[in-house]
């Protein structure tokens, strides 16, 4: 069973975002940031509909 691919912090900084903005993301989207760390799976931050969240899980896919 393949699974799925995650973001994390490392995709978040390829795409130049700073720190304030993924944290206020992450509260708009009750999602704890700490999750970065280990990753959090692309279909949860595309589900978001944020085209900043969708790029970042575009660029977790392709590394995959």
């Amino acid at each position: 069973m393949k699974t799925e691919p995650v973001v994390t912090f490392k995709h978040l900084r390829a795409l130049k975002y700073c720190a304030a903005s993924v944290k206020r993301w992450c509260d708009q989207h009750d999602i704890d940031i700490r999750r970065f760390r280990e990753g959090v799976p692309i279909s949860e931050v595309r589900a978001t509909g944020c085209p900043m969240a969708i790029a970042a899980a575009d660029k977790a896919e392709q590394e995959a």
